[in-house]
């Protein structure tokens, strides 16, 4: 089962890539997570992702973390609805092996972004220069990784609010609306080995 968390308050840039991430996954040192930009530098937002480990047995959970940052001079607004399950929601999750194949991932919410209720004028945050918006995902790895070896994680979002949808004093904002383009993570690789247990001799 998948495991969502609440989204991220915003936070300068420099608060999120100093904090460490708590070891879930063994005893001793945390090790540092993996952490990779977007690879859509053109525009003003870009996505970043990372994990708290970089190797998994079969048995753990990986933690993805995902941010949409404001890497430009001016300020940006983002939809504040963010859900994963592919561009219906905002977040698409891509997993693929070593060799490039994509992994078939699970449906997580399969409906289209409704319209955000009218006259709302909390739908859109305000992220300046600097500062970032965020949702983390708790996904097993027997649910995202059919077998032991190396894998890359990447993490598209896509705005589906429309001007039209919005109050009328947010139509004049700089947001990021349905007509924007999806933004990509650059990928983030992993390795998932057989869990220990599993290879203890049978008595």
């Amino acid at each position: 089962m998948l495991v969502f968390s609440k989204f991220f308050r915003i936070y300068p840039l420099a608060i999120f890539c100093n904090f460490p991430v708590p070891d879930r996954c063994q005893n001793g040192p945390i090790p540092s997570p993996q952490r990779a930009e977007s690879s859509s530098a053109a525009q003003p937002i870009s996505v970043f992702i990372r994990t708290d480990h970089e190797k998994y047995s079969t048995s753990d959970t990986v933690k993805l973390d995902v941010s949409l940052q404001n890497t430009s001079d001016a300020t940006v607004y983002v939809d504040r609805r963010m859900f994963w399950g592919g561009f219906a929601g905002g977040l698409k999750l891509e997993i693929s092996d070593e060799q490039g194949k994509p992994v078939p991932s699970h449906v997580l919410h399969d409906a289209m972004m409704p319209p955000p209720k009218e006259g709302d004028t909390s739908i859109l945050v305000r992220l300046d220069s600097g500062f970032f918006y965020g949702t983390w995902l708790d996904l097993p790895v027997k649910d995202g990784f059919p077998k032991p070896g190396r894998y890359s994680i990447r993490v598209i979002y896509k705005s589906w609010l429309r001007k039209e949808f919005v109050a009328p004093q947010l139509r004049d904002l700089p947001a990021l609306w349905a007509d924007s383009p999806e933004i990509a993570s650059k990928p983030v690789w992993v390795e998932i080995e057989r869990d220990s247990a599993t290879n203890k001799p049978q008595r």
